[in-house]
């Protein structure tokens, strides 16, 4: 088996691999007295806006042992699928203030719900402490499929694209593709997902955007083929696909390489929560990327090594990662995104 699925690690399996994770740092270094001897001082609750089988829940199911056992304490991932991530957004950001309940989700989603009042608590009022993994958007066409090239896609118009919804956030990356290619496109609402995939296998969807590595973590790669990556520089593990700087090059555009463009999983707690508290969540998350030898061997397995990184954990990081985002979507706009889609670049 070429690659260990993380959906299919459970806690009680990677739990036996879990009992190094306290050993390999200093506990108050780590974060173990930064947030204070009373936390945590029950179960914790890691919740997640999908179903069983996504990346935010399989990241939630690949913390939970190690943080588990660094604080002798009960961790459980809880699914909250409902309303595009915002039912389970809107529980966290209600709950007792202590850190205790913890979300991960997708910045872009939360950025879009931010900007269409869809949140109960404003996106960058949450308790934000780390980004877990990021990745830029990449488009892909099956493996077998006609479109090879930048040039067999405009040839191929109009492109037909679908994703999960209007809101989802990978529509902005693809309206700003179809632009600078100059090429009308159908987008097909509705796809879950799974579906979204075998729509292109079956060609029923010329493309399907994801992130950069997520192919190779679902062991679905050589099915697909990596189209074009937001980013100015070819991808470490997509190096054959073409970037913004070809399409500048090739067509003569300007391409913004942007926040939006990239697929991040944030993880926070409750609003109101102390940042004594907050900051000892987000020093054990970074002593368990820096130091823990059994949790770095579980990046590496799971081509996460390069994209969940130290320094992307902590509040101020995230604040100032949060705050762009929202300004990008304020300057992108997102109230009309269903209105562009439908329009087709026409």
């Amino acid at each position: 088996m070429r690659i260990k699925k993380l959906a299919h690690i459970t806690t009680a399996s990677l739990a036996i691999g879990a009992l190094a994770a306290c050993g390999n740092g200093d506990a108050e270094t780590e974060g173990g007295d930064a947030g204070g001897e009373d936390f945590p001082n029950g179960n914790v609750r890691i919740v997640v806006g999908s179903g069983p089988g996504s990346t935010m829940d399989e990241l939630a199911r690949l913390l939970a042992p190690y943080l588990q056992e660094e604080w002798d304490e009960s961790v459980v991932v809880d699914n909250v699928p409902g309303a595009n991530q915002s039912a389970a957004y809107n529980e966290v950001a209600n709950a007792e203030p202590d850190g205790h309940t913890l979300f991960i989700g997708v910045h872009g989603t939360m950025g879009i719900h931010n900007a269409l009042g869809n949140l109960d608590t404003p996106y960058d009022e949450f308790e934000w402490f780390g980004t877990l993994v990021e990745e830029p958007y990449t488009f892909y066409t099956a493996a077998d499929s006609d479109i090879e090239t930048l040039d067999d896609l405009v040839d191929a118009e109009p492109v037909r694209y679908g994703d999960s919804g209007y809101e989802s956030p990978v529509n902005p990356f693809a309206l700003t593709v179809f632009d600078a290619l100059d090429t009308e496109f159908i987008f097909t609402p509705g796809f879950d997902p799974g579906a979204a995939q075998s729509g292109v296998l079956t060609g029923e969807q010329h493309l399907v955007g994801r992130d950069a590595a997520q192919m190779l973590r679902g062991g679905t790669d050589q099915d697909f083929r990596a189209l074009l990556v937001a980013s100015e520089e070819p991808h470490p593990l997509q190096p054959d696909a073409a970037t913004f700087t070809d399409v500048e090059e090739q067509f003569g555009v300007d391409m913004p390489v942007l926040d939006i463009f990239q697929l991040g999983f944030p993880i926070g707690t409750t609003p109101g929560t102390d940042e004594e508290t907050v900051d000892m969540l987000a020093d054990t998350v970074r002593g368990l990327i820096e130091e823990n030898e059994e949790f770095q061997t579980q990046l590496e397995e799971n081509y996460m090594e390069e994209s969940m990184l130290a320094e992307r954990i902590g509040r101020e990081t995230t604040s100032e990662y949060v705050q762009n985002v929202i300004d990008q979507y304020e300057e992108f706009g997102v109230e009309d995104l269903q209105q562009q889609l439908e329009a087709g670049g026409q």
